[in-house]
């Protein structure tokens, strides 16, 4: 008995923790959503970190007694980097973090390529070169440019199964495309425009390049609705600290790495992910945080609690600079992979030293 009250009150501690941070922030964003969002037009909602949105978005519209039509889409920027592969279009995004290594790392872990992949490519002898970014920029381009053609053969399935799955979610038929995401720079928006080549609206919780641009002829609007044109490093503590907030919006799964086309039913997909993370693998306990959360996206509509940018910063700079405030039974979920920058897995509480 004591072990069953024990545990009811572990749970209890994540519930209140996801009310009463998670909340307030995530409340917010779902109505701005409703507010911006022509009402006809359906969400996509983007990568791990949408997984979580979309869930406190409907709650919201469920609280307010709205029907609008949103999904989950499953995308990440490796995976785009991958299908792009032979695009020149897409190197302005996927070749912009510094790196230093081995071609073969580099084509391995931005680009998502097995090693089978890699050698039936570019063979044995380039794979060893080490290469070093921004320098060696052009000198990549021209790799890739010379072996086009066999890129062209490598990721043309996953391209194909990539497009049909985005077919059966309404997304080909779409005149803009309106995303949401956590935010910043609006590099998963730019890739699915220039894939799909259309208009784009991208919806965040913080945009680091607001306003219209015009990606490859056609126009990419990028909104942010706590805060526009800040970027990492400019002192805005819910942008560089916002390992702490993905840490909690992850999926269940690991990063969206692949797709296929099923053998036995070529109308169904095969989804391939990497490895999970802390908040994944322990998802029945990040579920208790966010049954909190999405339980007060619901009140918060159903009665008309609405907050300001200034409350909600106020809100976040206490939890993301002031240490051991975050309940202790919940630190180990904050893990997340940054494998795109070559940083692996990290701790968000640890690494910001608020643990």
């Amino acid at each position: 008995m004591a072990n069953v009250t024990e545990s009811r009150v572990h749970e209890a501690r994540f519930t209140s923790f996801g009310t009463t941070f998670m909340g307030p922030l995530l409340s917010f964003f779902a109505q701005n959503l409703v507010k911006n969002v022509p009402e006809k037009a359906p969400l996509y909602f983007l990568a791990r970190e949408g997984y979580w949105l979309q869930q406190a978005y409907k709650h919201y519209l469920c609280g307010a007694d709205i029907q609008r039509e949103s999904h989950y889409l499953l995308v990440s920027r490796a995976f785009l980097f991958k299908i792009l592969l032979s695009d020149s279009r897409s190197y302005a995004y996927s070749l912009k973090s510094s790196f230093s290594g081995a071609f073969y790392d580099l084509i391995r872990t931005r680009f998502l390529l097995s090693d089978s992949q890699i050698k039936q490519i570019f063979g044995e002898e380039i794979t060893q070169e080490l290469v070093y970014l921004p320098e060696d920029r052009k000198k990549i381009i021209d790799t890739l440019n010379q072996h086009k053609d066999r890129i062209d053969d490598v990721i043309t399935p996953s391209k194909q199964a990539y497009l049909s799955y985005l077919d059966t979610l309404g997304v080909i038929q779409q005149d803009t495309l309106h995303l949401v995401d956590l935010g910043y720079s609006g590099t998963i928006q730019s890739l699915l425009g220039i894939l799909l080549d259309k208009d784009t609206h991208g919806h965040y919780l913080i945009s680091s390049n607001p306003g219209e641009h015009v990606i490859d002829n056609h126009n990419a609007t990028m909104q942010g609705y706590l805060k526009e044109n800040v970027k990492i490093g400019d002192g805005y503590l819910p942008l560089d600290r916002s390992m702490f907030l993905e840490s909690l919006l992850t999926a269940p799964f690991g990063q969206f790495r692949g797709i296929r086309l099923n053998t036995f039913d070529p109308t169904q997909f095969d989804f391939y992910y990497g490895r999970k993370v802390a908040s994944q693998r322990y998802f029945h306990e990040l579920e208790q945080v966010m049954i909190g959360t999405l339980d007060y996206c619901k009140h918060s509509a159903k009665h008309g609690i609405t907050f300001e940018t200034e409350e909600l910063e106020m809100l976040l700079g206490s939890y993301l600079s002031k240490a051991n405030i975050v309940p202790r039974g919940v630190t180990h979920i904050f893990d997340i992979d940054d494998d795109v920058t070559g940083n692996g897995t990290v701790n968000a509480l640890q690494f910001f030293g608020l643990a």
